[in-house]
């Protein structure tokens, strides 16, 4: 093995690892890497699969696209771009995409620091709103992968709150939804994975509720002083239906949230608004049906003075990457 291919395998195998740090849907982690020659690949966990709150795997799909935009991040700050195959095999569907070292590249670590300093931060967020400019450039980082950031607008406010909170009870009135929350927020830290009580907030009053977290054990993060006046809603929604656009949905997620991040704001994902059918109609409707929905966020600026939002538990390098066929 040449030294200039084992530099590109240790690369790609760095940025691998960089992306065991991507947002997931309720943090399961659902993706394997492979490493291989001189690139990797990355495949879906369908072990991982959400049969409740995911049963097409949207969010599966998605959350891989996470992981791969964080691929591509780390590389980029190594001064590489990613030479990067998305889907590339029709017989093998959870082969999500090849990523390899591309053209040197000036090295960019803006968003490669936030990929560490990123929380899911569920506590509600301080009177001031994020700037328009800040807006624009969360919009720009959606349309680089070809997904649209509609922001809620305040007349809009009232019907999307009625969205979430209907999925909300829809959620908890179907076992199969609920098993699935249940599964997810009861694993042990030896597990790496899923939310943890002490990263879910408990009741208290705002525009919109996150997510009830407390089916199984009471919420353990204080919410802070904060009264979500500033809070922005937005959504990222894809012009086709296709497993493709889940994952650009989910590079565009990563792009977003570690932008923000890089600006100094916080989000947390509502992505029960796309779980529940008729409810990701009727959000598509709000829309003016503009894109269909792939998740909703919430953005704003955190409370001064407040600690950071404990950071999620991880699966391993050893049990999440490997050489082709583990």
């Amino acid at each position: 093995m040449t030294q200039h291919l084992r530099a590109e395998i240790d690369q790609v195998a760095e940025a691998s690892i960089a992306a065991l740090r991507a947002p997931s849907i309720l943090n399961t982690q659902p993706w394997r890497w492979r490493l291989a020659g001189n690139h990797a690949e990355l495949w879906a966990d369908r072990s991982r699969q959400l049969d409740g709150l995911d049963p097409d795997g949207r969010l599966l799909l998605l959350s891989c696209g996470t992981a791969l935009h964080h691929a591509t991040v780390a590389l980029l700050a190594a001064g590489f771009a990613a030479d990067i195959a998305r889907l590339p095999d029709p017989a093998r569907p959870d082969l999500v995409a090849r990523i390899r070292q591309g053209q040197p590249c000036p090295p960019d670590n803006r968003l490669y620091r936030s990929i560490y300093r990123r929380r899911t931060d569920r506590r509600p967020f301080s009177d001031d709103r994020p700037s328009q400019a800040v807006l624009d450039e969360l919009r720009a980082a959606a349309e680089r992968h070809g997904v649209h950031l509609h922001v809620v607008r305040d007349d809009q406010l009232t019907a999307f709150a009625s969205a979430v909170a209907h999925a909300g009870d829809v959620e908890h009135g179907d076992a199969r939804f609920r098993d699935d929350l249940l599964t997810w927020t009861t694993r042990t830290r030896e597990d790496r994975d899923g939310v943890s009580a002490r990263s879910a907030v408990p009741a208290v009053r705002r525009t919109i509720a996150p997510r009830d977290f407390e089916l199984a054990r009471p919420a353990a993060l204080d919410p802070g002083p904060g009264t979500d006046r500033g809070t922005v809603y937005a959504v990222l929604a894809v012009d086709a239906e296709e497993p493709a656009d889940w994952v650009a949905a989910g590079e565009a997620l990563s792009d977003v949230w570690l932008t923000l991040t890089a600006g100094g704001l916080a989000a947390s994902p509502i992505s029960e608004v796309v779980e529940v059918v008729a409810v990701r109609v009727a959000l598509r409707r709000l829309l003016g049906g503009v894109g269909h929905p792939a998740i909703a966020l919430r953005v704003g600026v955190p409370v001064d003075g407040i600690d950071p939002v404990p950071a999620s538990v991880r699966r391993s390098g050893t049990d999440t990457i490997g050489p082709p066929g583990q």
